[in-house]
């Protein structure tokens, strides 16, 4: 019986401090709230274009809207939190909506990946965003890293980087 109680608490207190995980990196993506721009570069040597990112608190606090417009292209992007995970839905230009889940975060940088079948998404057929990263810099809050990589249907992987700045 004591092994059960200690097996339960331990469970107990892994499940509690994931919570507090996701807690708090929804909390530190709250920091971003305002508007950015930064120049995205592409892993194909194509020319670079221009990001501007906003982000606000909505829905009574529990979600985060991000809106984007690359080089003219609008997209919006929602995070939040929902049976203790970190989740983005991302409203894409190229006409599909990836849901992302948060699968890792360290010092500051999480990274996304889109549950391709959950995404209703057939990766033979259609480019999506396959993932998300957001590095958020130590004692620095007016600059970021920011990453996406899209999966084409040849199965060739773009990979778009931008370092944000903050303009308010």
């Amino acid at each position: 019986m004591k092994k059960f109680i200690l097996l339960f608490m331990s469970i107990t207190i892994g499940v509690s401090s994931y919570a507090s995980t996701i807690d708090d990196d929804f909390a530190k993506m709250k920091t971003l709230v305002g508007k950015w721009t930064g120049t995205l570069e592409w892993s194909t040597g194509d020319q670079p274009e221009t990001l501007n990112l906003e982000y606000s608190i909505r829905s009574n606090g529990s979600a985060i809207l991000e809106e984007s417009n690359q080089a003219g292209v609008e997209m919006l992007t929602i995070f939040n939190v929902q049976n203790d995970k970190l989740q983005s839905t991302h409203y894409c230009g190229l006409r599909n909506k990836p849901v992302s889940y948060l699968v890792s975060s360290s010092n500051g940088t999480m990274y996304f990946k889109t549950d391709i079948d959950g995404s209703g998404i057939d990766k033979s057929k259609e480019s999506f965003v396959i993932s998300w990263t957001i590095g958020l810099i130590e004692g620095e809050k007016n600059k970021f890293n920011y990453e996406y990589k899209v999966h084409n249907p040849d199965g060739s992987i773009v990979t778009r980087t931008a370092v944000m700045q903050r303009v308010i």
